[in-house]
């Protein structure tokens, strides 16, 4: 290792560690971690509460006087059934958050998506904060390369991201499982679906890093791509575009824990599954030289000898 790559790691590290951005990053994300589960098993315990009173019998009593007066018989069954209007009662409710598998698909999924948030507003100034305030000029002229600026920030923060996010994601499904007494999740899943998170946000953190060092603006790429790829993830599935790509993760990891997931055919999805994370991979690859191409094409050479004009 070239000794300006030594002391540029060393600069970047303790911009991070030194600082509270880790710790801040830390608390953020395992704050998430411990509060869905727990906001949960509080919702699960107040629905059983509201279950066992008389206003689940009053709204199903209120239901079926509605139905009878707008609606067909069978339809009048159905509802009387039902006990809600929207098919789904309170004992369905209560049931749904006592499943450890359906508040872990959650809870997982929640969590990274606004750990995510937080780790993007905190290491704004690494993602060309420092460009816009004029940091590195000294370090530019002092002969520092494009290249050796940008190595230890493509290291140092997608590498703690994905760590931090996989010991968030473990620690809030073993939490869904000591909680939640319905249909436990094995170790061996939770750690699968926290790699799959872990990916996803390595992923998602280098693309901000990217755009934020090309654009010099990662207050602006902070809304953009925290909006985008919950947009792009919301329109792939609506296109039924599920497979094959990065976000892949994010649909599978929703949908393995899931009740009724026990014929969840890791297997069969293996395939897109590791098409996701390759693609991740070499994507956040393109993102580095992305960045290194855009800082190169931005740098003014005064080196040349200015002639006179006349």
């Amino acid at each position: 290792m070239s000794t300006q790559l030594k002391y540029s790691f060393k600069k970047e590290s303790a911009m991070f560690f030194r600082t509270f951005k880790l710790w801040g990053i830390v608390i953020a994300i395992f704050s998430f971690a411990l509060a869905n589960p727990l906001m949960s098993k509080f919702s699960g315990v107040v629905l059983e509460e509201l279950s066992k009173t008389d206003i689940n019998g009053f709204e199903q009593t209120a239901t079926v006087e509605y139905v009878k007066t707008s609606a067909s018989p069978d339809s009048e069954t159905e509802a009387g059934e039902s006990g809600m209007l929207d098919g789904m009662g309170l004992d369905d409710m209560v049931g749904i958050y006592s499943d450890a598998s359906a508040m872990c698909s959650m809870s997982l999924v929640s969590f990274s998506t606004y750990s995510l948030l937080i780790a993007m507003l905190v290491i704004k100034a690494a993602a060309g904060g420092e460009q816009k305030k004029r940091a590195m000029i000294v370090p530019w002229c002092s002969g520092l390369t494009n290249k050796n600026y940008l190595i230890p920030k493509f290291v140092i923060y997608p590498t703690a991201m994905f760590v931090i996010t996989f010991l968030g994601g473990i620690t809030t499904g073993g939490l869904c499982d000591a909680l939640f007494e319905y249909n436990k999740v094995g170790f061996d899943m939770i750690a699968l679906g926290s790699l799959f998170m872990a990916v996803y946000t390595t992923f998602i953190i280098t693309v901000f890093l990217s755009l934020g060092i090309c654009t010099s603006k990662p207050g602006l790429m902070v809304a953009l791509v925290f909006v985008g790829q919950l947009f792009l993830q919301s329109l792939l599935e609506g296109m039924r575009l599920t497979d094959y790509n990065p976000f892949t993760l994010v649909t599978v990891t929703g949908s393995m824990y899931t009740p009724g997931s026990e014929g969840y055919d890791l297997a069969a999805k293996a395939p897109s599954i590791l098409t996701a994370i390759g693609l991740s991979l070499v994507i956040c690859v393109l993102m580095f030289f992305l960045a290194l191409g855009v800082l190169n094409a931005k740098k003014i050479d005064n080196t040349e000898e200015t002639k006179p004009e006349f």
